[in-house]
């Protein structure tokens, strides 16, 4: 066993994930392999999607924001999309949508009014474009912004997008997105929901917030559908609660979900060897 694996055995992870953060350079193998991101799920999620722009030979993709607030979240992105195309070579444009003026009102019970209400999560718009180097900043209600996103903005495929509307409703209203034309997505595009577990005032379930709304789009999509990825905490090395909020939204009837994007071409496994675990 080579002495990097006996110091993972022996040590505990968290351990030396403060190690790591100590280093003066770590490497961007090694920032993602500890979770040294600001947004370690902000960058799981691109650094996929630029590995499958890879495989497909897509050169540019898009990562979206939807749930702005005073703009910490899209700045990680911009920060992720920079170090994940100096990595992997694909170009990543970042937006964000907001409605700029805080939440909206919650609907009913399904916006669970009784942890969010109109007017939170405001924004400094000045001061956030101010710090932004590439993102389109996108206000408005999203009702009204997202239809005519892919027509004014024509982006890459979209390969990763955050959740992060807190209501039902936003959520319902930003999965009108994934109704374009799948030119505008990758086959299979990794989905981050921010609103699914929570302090112990938020009892999170399947009849309302995200995780209903995620229902209601699989049970109206059948070509369509959101899928928590399986078994995603026993990849990452560092236990932590973002590998339970980790989704892939898999899009079945696109022409590039069946190409193969395996990075071994000929798998094949000889008598008595035993089957790779990454």
């Amino acid at each position: 066993m080579e002495l990097s694996a006996w110091i993972e055995a022996l040590f505990p992870k968290e351990f030396l994930q403060k190690v790591f953060r100590l280093l003066p350079n770590p490497t961007f193998e090694q920032r993602m392999r500890w979770d040294l991101f600001k947004r370690p799920d902000y960058a799981y999620g691109v650094y996929r999607a630029a590995l499958t722009a890879q495989a497909l030979d897509i050169k540019k993709l898009s990562a979206i924001e939807f749930g702005v607030a005073a703009g910490n979240g899209l700045l990680a992105l911009e920060e992720v999309a920079r170090e994940v195309s100096r990595h992997t070579g694909v170009d990543v444009d970042t937006y964000g949508f907001d409605t700029g003026t805080g939440m909206p009102p919650p609907i009913d019970y399904r916006d669970n009014p009784y942890l969010w209400q109109a007017g939170f999560f405001q924004m400094d718009e000045k001061a956030l474009v101010s710090r932004l180097t590439q993102s389109r900043l996108i206000l408005g209600d999203f009702t009204q912004t997202i239809p005519g996103f892919v027509e004014q903005y024509s982006p890459a495929p979209i390969g990763f997008i955050s959740f992060d509307a807190d209501y039902y409703s936003s959520t319902i209203s930003a999965f009108q997105l994934l109704k374009e034309d799948h030119a505008y997505f990758l086959p299979r595009v990794l989905c981050y929901f921010d609103d699914m577990i929570g302090g112990d005032w938020e009892l999170h379930s399947h009849y309302t917030g995200e995780l209903l709304a995620i229902d209601e789009f699989n049970q109206q999509n059948p070509h369509m559908k959101i899928a928590k990825i399986n078994g995603m905490g026993q990849k990452r090395v560092v236990p932590n609660w973002w590998h339970e909020l980790m989704y892939a939204h898999h899009r079945f009837d696109h022409p590039l979900y069946t190409k193969h994007v395996f990075p071994d071409k000929n798998w094949q496994l000889k008598l008595g060897d035993e089957v790779p675990t990454n």
